[in-house]
């Protein structure tokens, strides 16, 4: 398998966002005072907090934004740029993203129900504890690089979602249901937890991963010590888990 690239998750917005031009005032009054501004100019906007429901913003350039917990529920955003800006606990439930940019925009917190996602470019890692992004049409591989981000933060609930939806893709991916595992364990749901890990040797040996079948065989023998608690081995718990994860950026799909 290909090696997962996850150190990009902290380069890719330096990487994908070019220097942009300050943002155009006149633009930005225009779009306070009557919400209207296709095609704006608004790169580097201070718009946190604004009230922007509804708004139409049809092809604007957003690039680098900040659009901080702005209300943009309902918003028109189709074909705009938001290359990189932070959207951190925004509302944009239900808002028209069809042919948008959020690559490398900070989704953070933000609320996502219902939003239109056709076509729209969503290669960001920073989603933690966002709402409504299952709903995008996205790979198995952005789905479970993003279920990852959810485990590091220790949101296991919403990392399982991921991996739910990114099994679904890839069924006979291991290193998904690994993940899965060490969520569910995180969780101590032990029994779901061994399950999926002893899926994930299965697919690991069949497909002839000695490193992926060797992982596994760690996290079970965690969770039977987790079952069957015996006297310490001298290794705890997170530093095999740590260990296991590593392992796991190994994969790529």
């Amino acid at each position: 398998m290909k090696k997962l690239l996850f150190t990009a998750c902290c380069v890719l917005p330096l990487a994908i966002a070019p220097q942009v031009r300050a943002e155009n005032l006149t633009h930005v009054s225009q779009l306070l005072s009557s919400r209207q501004c296709q095609n704006c100019q608004l790169t580097r906007s201070g718009l946190a907090n604004a009230r922007l429901d509804g708004a139409d913003l049809r092809g604007a350039d957003l690039r680098q934004a900040n659009l901080s917990r702005a209300d943009l529920s309902l918003a028109d955003l189709r074909g705009a740029n938001l290359t990189g800006a932070s959207l951190v606990g925004a509302n944009l439930a239900g808002a028209d993203l069809e042919g948008a940019n959020l690559d490398g925009a900070d989704l953070r917190e933000a609320y996502l129900a219902g939003a239109n996602f056709t076509n729209t470019s969503l290669r960001t890692f920073y989603i933690a504890r966002a709402v409504g992004l299952l709903d995008a049409p996205v790979s198995a591989e952005q789905l479970y690089q993003w279920g990852f981000v959810e485990g590091e933060n220790k949101n296991y609930r919403m990392a399982i979602a991921y991996y739910d939806a990114a099994a679904n893709q890839e069924p006979d991916n291991g290193a998904i249901y690994l993940s899965r595992a060490i969520a569910r364990y995180q969780l101590r749901d032990f029994a779901q937890a061994q399950q999926d890990a002893t899926f994930a040797q299965t697919l690991f040996t069949s497909q002839g991963s000695t490193v992926g079948v060797d992982a596994s065989q760690r996290l079970l023998d965690e969770i039977d010590l987790a079952l069957n608690p015996k006297q310490d081995s001298g290794n705890t718990a997170g530093n095999i888990l740590s260990a296991i994860s590593s392992v796991l950026l190994r994969f790529f799909f």
